[in-house]
Formats: C-alpha cells, structure tokens, sequence
C-alpha cells in the first residue's frame, strides 16, 4: 500500500474509534442509568461519566472533549431532558479536556479533579434557568454522580495502564501497525 492508502485507513480507524466511544457515551448515559426526583424532571444518575473520562485517555484531550460533548449531550435530548443539553455539551466537553491534559501528568487523579466541573457547572446552570432551591437541591445528586464517576473513570485508567490494548491519547491500539 501506498503512503496516502495508509493515511486514509489511519484517519478511518481514528474515525471510527472516535465514533464507538461517542456512541458508548450516549449509551451508557442513556441506559446505565436512574431518575431522580427533581424540579426541573430532567436529573438522572448515570455511567456516562466514565465513558467520558475513558474517551480522554484513549482520544486526547481534543478528541476526548469532541466525542463527550457530542455523547453526552445526544443523550440528554433523546432521554427527554434536551432542556440540560446544551449546559452537558459544554459540561462534558470540558471534563473530558480537563482530564485529558492532565493524564498527561498524572495517572489517576485527573478524573477526580476533572470532575468537579460537573456539580460546579450545572449548579450554575440550574441556578439560572430553576433558582437556588433547585440548584441546591441537584448539588447533591451531582455530587453522588460525581463520585461514582471519578472513581470508575480512575478503576478503568488503572485497567488500561495494565492492559496491551490502548496507547494513551493515541486512539489506537498499542500493537497497531506491527507486524
């Protein structure tokens, strides 16, 4: 194969990494989930999260914050809480860049750290659009939502360290390409 053929089948794979992760994103958020009781209807608890964190380690930081701000949000508008998704694009999105710039200095922290611009985010949020007694209200649930994913985001980087399957920020598996 020529250099452009194996350009080409480089940009593919990217892409299509970059869509299953987009897509396990708005699964997992969608499916791997439970309602909350909430003023505004629209909380819910969700494995998203980690799939978020993950789409940064194996994606970057640009990568990561594209497919999670496109997942995440889509999940949002076809769980029928499409009122969240534009505060989840720029919610997730900036997570997932967050993380990603930081893996590269640390291991397992960055999901932690990442992860407090979600209850920080959407208690802004919801203050403006619901007023204080909602916003108040979703700091807890947020909270919960919070911990659950950074300590899965930090479980799968660990898993990921260990495995042969991912190279870090890549997009690719470690072995692609040797023959």
């Amino acid at each position: 194969m020529n250099n452009n053929s194996d350009f080409s089948n480089d940009k593919i794979r990217s892409l299509v990494m970059h869509s299953i992760l987009l897509a396990i994103i708005a699964l997992l958020t969608l499916f791997a989930s439970v309602p909350l009781p909430m003023g505004s209807g629209g909380a819910y608890l969700n494995a998203g999260d980690a799939a978020v964190y993950v789409s940064a380690y194996v994606l970057g930081p640009v990568g990561g914050s594209v497919v999670s701000a496109l997942g995440s949000a889509l999940a949002d508008v076809l769980h029928g809480s499409a009122i969240y998704a534009p505060a989840t694009f720029v919610i997730k999105g900036l997570m997932a860049l967050v993380c990603g710039i930081m893996l590269k200095k640390f291991n397992r922290i960055p999901p932690f750290i990442a992860g407090l611009i979600m209850p920080l985010g959407y208690f802004i949020y919801e203050l403006m659009l619901f007023g204080i007694s909602v916003a108040v209200f979703g700091l807890w649930t947020n909270a919960i939502q919070y911990a659950f994913g950074a300590l899965s985001g930090s479980l799968i980087f660990h898993a990921l360290d260990n495995s042969s399957v991912v190279k870090f920020g890549k997009g690719t598996l470690k072995n692609h390409g040797s023959k």
